[in-house]
């Protein structure tokens, strides 16, 4: 059938259950939209609305306090301007003359007239209370200490001072209070009128709002300090509020009053934001703002049970809508599945055939690739010059190939199908238990040794054995790749014999020539010629230095053969490290280096070969001064590591070591490039002799580059110097004898990253 066909199976158009689905969708979204949009213009409303009566509120607010305010202004004016006409000769007889009962009973009189006048009365030259409208007689305590009258006191000029909220010291109400200076005959200060407000004539108009709890009332002088607030909070009563609505208002927008919706920190809620709706009002004729703020479950209340309605309204139209579509649509649905079936069933048809066809293709490609493939594998396997051996998890061989019936002996047709064992010398493991036997093929899967392996005549040969398991049909097998290596161990064995036999041939003599030139340098045969001497010197170091390649080169042969002895002490470590330190610390003169003894672990004791432990010491320390430059200083640090382990480290200030010969570096006849050997002389074989005694003494050496491990740092060094830490740290780890130091507690070890 053509692709053309295919189209015209499927119906044409958009799904009429979908369009019912659309239409669906847009009611529903028409109505969420309409409700939202109603809600939001109802609270847009209710929030005007509430602007106009808090607006309305806050000015009554005001016009009151004013008239308060001028009542108290009035009173305190005239109280002063009599006792100034009567009495104001001086401080004395303005005490003696106010004490009375009759002057009592008048302030009493000027109080009553206003329910916002607390207390009025009038304090002498060092803030005593000579006489109130409170009681008779006046109590004995002091008021020196208040705003109001340290204000009058220092300042001649003052006028009328609108003190900061504060206790009674008699009620302990929170008060204001005005206060007017009283002056001398001869103007100097004899004492003060001070008259208390008391805020209480706002708990009437609070109570008349019943919000309980949702709206504030606050008076606040223009320094914005609250001189009173109801509900009552003590704890903001006489502070300056430099965060709320009445700052923003006033101060940041410059204006005398106004409405605004804010939720800055408030101060009463000790700092919280809350969000809330604030009617300001500044009055004209005095230094006082008005702060009346509601919060927004109040002013949105009614908003809000209106919005749950049309919610329910909403949601309830939702759902009818909801119920008829889905019910429409399910009939729909049913009516385009019983069409779309029709025309599956063809479409699958036609799939099904064209699959058939292509699937036939590709089964042929594939068994021609896999042909292909076999035919490669099987000419790899059967051309290997190494032997392979198939084995099954049983350690059954499943084939070899020519190369392993050349290497054993034993004819294809005569070992398939049976054990591994006649490969095995008697009494070793077959080829699948001897890999089950290693640690590295357990972890790993793969296995690289030498073993001594059976020919079919008996004879045993030396072998690399090279043994991978993979899986194959849910079982595992082994590929063993088999190398004889009788050739290699020969050729080993003939250069072990001739260095053994030149270094022992070459070391009779030279230490036969290297006593003669010691003798002959030393004047044993008379003065000797500065042109000779220079000569003998250069030969004599020449001497010593191929005695140190004889050295290494038995030692090399020792540690191969296995026949290198130690004689193992426990010993301080520090002793070990100063003695290695004065050894060589000829040889970094002549370098024009110094070596010195950092940090170390003075009691710490370690179970070494003394000889042996030195000359891995006197090679590290050697290469350190050799590759350091002129002037360095060579530094041997001691510290403790994890496992009970002691590390010695050697810290040059060179270049560092190249990447490209980092892997080699404990390799035998290793050197950076061939121009070392000129260059720094030496030859190769020190690491390498180093890395094998350590071991043999249970330790480990190794190296880290400082800036590659991020130690780049400043260390101290000896006699006061600092040293930094930029070329390479060899370093040596060592097991730390217990028993030799009495059980010793060695500090943490360094938590610092080392290699």
């Amino acid at each position: 059938m053509s692709v053309t066909g295919r189209h015209e199976l499927k119906p044409a158009g958009l799904p009429t259950s979908r369009l019912a689905i659309a239409l669906a969708a847009s009611l529903v979204l028409a109505i969420i939209v309409g409700a939202a949009t109603a809600i939001w213009m109802l609270r847009l409303q209710e929030i005007g609305k509430w602007e106009k009566q808090t607006e309305t509120f806050s000015v009554v607010l005001a016009e009151t306090v004013s008239q308060q305010m001028d009542f108290a202004y009035t009173a305190l004016d005239s109280i002063a301007e009599r006792i100034q006409d009567r009495w104001s000769v001086s401080a004395e007889y303005l005490s003696g003359k106010l004490s009375t009962h009759d002057f009592h009973q008048f302030l009493r009189e000027k109080a009553a007239l206003s329910p916002a006048v607390e207390v009025i009365s009038v304090l002498d030259v060092d803030g005593n209370v000579i006489n109130t409208s409170r009681n008779f007689p006046a109590p004995t305590y002091s008021l020196a200490d208040r705003d109001y009258f340290i204000a009058q006191r220092d300042n001649p000029v003052q006028g009328i001072f609108l003190s900061s909220s504060v206790r009674s010291k008699t009620t302990g109400k929170w008060m204001f209070f005005l206060s007017h200076r009283l002056t001398g005959s001869d103007g100097e200060f004899i004492g003060v009128v001070i008259l208390g407000m008391s805020p209480s004539f706002y708990s009437q108009f609070y109570e008349k709002l019943s919000a309980d709890g949702h709206a504030s009332v606050g008076l606040l002088r223009n320094d914005f300090t609250y001189l009173a607030r109801w509900p009552e909070r003590g704890e903001v009563m006489g502070m300056r509020n430099l965060t709320g609505s009445t700052y923003e208002l006033v101060h940041e927008k410059n204006k005398k009053s106004g409405v605004m919706i804010t939720n800055n920190p408030r101060m009463s809620e000790g700092g919280k934001a809350v969000t809330r709706m604030a009617a300001i009002q500044s009055l004209e004729k005095y230094p006082l703002i008005i702060n009346f703020s509601v919060d927004e479950d109040l002013y949105l209340a009614d908003w809000r049970k209106i919005s749950t309605g049309i919610v329910i309204v909403a949601m309830s139209g939702i759902l009818a809508i909801v119920a008829a579509f889905s019910v429409l649509v399910n009939l729909l649905e049913r009516r385009e599945q019983d069409l779309a079936v029709t025309t599956e069933l063809k479409q699958q048809a036609e799939v099904i055939n064209r699959n058939q066809a292509h699937l036939l293709k590709n089964l042929t490609e594939q068994q021609i690739a896999l042909k292909d493939s076999s035919d490669r594998l099987q000419a790899i396997f059967q051309n290997a010059a190494d032997g392979i051996i198939m084995i099954d998890d049983t350690g059954k061989i499943e084939a070899l190939n020519p190369a392993a019936v050349a290497i054993y002996g034993h004819p294809a047709n005569e070992v398939v199908g049976k054990n591994g064992k006649f490969f095995s010398p008697p009494g070793q493991p077959d080829l699948l238990g001897l890999a089950m036997s290693r640690r590295e093929f357990l972890e790993t899967g793969c296995l690289r040794t030498e073993a001594e392996r059976m020919r079919k005549d008996g004879s045993l040969f030396p072998a690399e054995l090279a043994i991978t398991e993979y899986y194959h049909a849910g079982r595992r097998k082994l590929i063993v790749i088999v190398r004889d290596i009788s050739e290699r161990r020969k050729m080993e064995r003939m250069k072990s014999e001739f260095i053994s036999t030149v270094s022992h041939e070459l070391r009779t003599p030279l230490t036969a020539i290297r006593g003669s030139l010691g003798l002959i340098m030393g004047g044993a045969m008379g003065a000797v010629p500065d042109k000779i001497s220079a000569l003998m010197g250069m030969a004599h170091k020449n001497s010593e230095s191929l005695t140190r390649l004889i050295n290494d080169l038995l030692d090399i042969q020792k540690i191969e053969a296995g026949k290198m002895d130690f004689v193992f002490e426990c010993l301080p470590l520090q002793n070990l490290l100063q003695t290695a330190i004065s050894n060589n610390q000829a040889f970094a003169h002549s370098m024009n280096t110094e070596i010195i003894l950092g940090s170390q672990l003075e009691q710490a004791m370690v179970m070494v070969d003394t000889g042996r432990f030195q000359q891995v010491m006197a090679n590290l320390l050697s290469n350190a001064c050799k590759y350091s430059p002129e002037g360095a200083v060579v530094q041997v640090l001691s510290m403790p590591r994890d496992g009970n382990l002691i590390r010695i480290e050697v810290i040059d200030q060179g270049s560092g070591i190249p990447e490209n010969f980092r892997d080699r570096l404990f390799q035998k006849f290793s050197q950076a490039d061939s121009s070392d050997t000129r260059a720094k002389g030496g030859t190769g074989l020190g690491l390498a002799i180093s890395q094998a005694i350590m071991r043999q003494m249970h330790g480990d050496i190794g190296y880290y580059m400082a800036q590659d491990a991020g130690h780049d740092s400043v260390q101290p060094g000896g006699e006061g110097q600092d040293i930094l830490h930029t070329g390479t740290h060899f370093y040596i780890d060592l097991p730390l004898h217990t028993e030799g130091n009495g059980g010793l507690e060695l500090p943490t070890p360094n938590p610092d990253p080392l290699p």
